[in-house]
């Protein structure tokens, strides 16, 4: 797994594929476009670099999708899906305790693609992948700390939670907390206090999974 800012060779990475460089350089081209690489012509070619404010660039428009993504999903959910979902959550939770960020990282993608495919609508899928790309990269640094890691593991089980109560609302509002609860908004975005919030949009807190 590449990390951001990493300098990538494409010499090296034909050799090992097997290819010439062409081949190779066209896929980072097309990485290129997608902001996921950055090339400087007879200089490097580096992974693009992600700072702070990128974070919450990124994270903002996908907890939003993901939310309506949950909305959608939840009253087409069938048992066996609330399944599934807790499943990928218990690997998740695997995956922390084995010390595998990349695991859990997929664990964690797995989890959500189940709403994400319930939801069956191909422009939120295709909104969403190009940050699903950018978000991969941050998500294995991400998993490596374990406490970050548990948290979204008894976030996903209230997402499990309301998603088998029907709850489409709940299920949305924490669906968009998951993925935007570790990055603080700019100062020119002004975030409404639980005060100033309409009581009808508010939603109820499921108590965590316990493990038996």
């Amino acid at each position: 797994m590449l990390e951001p800012g990493e300098v990538i060779k494409d010499g090296e990475i034909a050799r090992r594929l097997g290819v010439s460089r062409t081949p190779v350089r066209e896929a980072l081209q097309m990485l290129e476009r997608d902001r996921a690489v950055e090339m400087r012509p007879g200089r490097l070619t580096r992974v693009t670099p992600i700072g702070p404010q990128d974070v919450a660039r990124l994270y903002a428009p996908l907890g939003a999708l993901m939310a309506v993504a949950a909305e959608t999903a939840t009253p087409r959910a069938s048992q066996t899906d609330v399944i599934r979902m807790t499943r990928h959550n218990e690997s998740l939770l695997e995956a922390l305790e084995s010390n595998d960020p990349i695991a859990a990282r997929a664990a964690d993608r797995e989890f959500h693609a189940v709403l994400l495919s319930l939801a069956a609508n191909p422009y939120l899928e295709t909104a969403i992948e190009p940050l699903l790309l950018h978000a991969r990269r941050l998500e294995t640094l991400y998993f490596r700390d374990t406490k970050p890691g548990r948290e979204s593991y008894e976030e996903h089980g209230q997402i499990v939670l309301a998603v088998s109560k029907g709850d489409a609302a709940g299920a949305a509002e924490l669906s968009r907390h998951n993925f935007t609860r570790f990055w603080t908004p700019p100062p020119e975005i002004e975030t409404p206090s639980p005060t100033e919030q309409n009581p009808d949009d508010r939603h109820p807190t499921y108590p965590a999974p316990r493990r038996s």
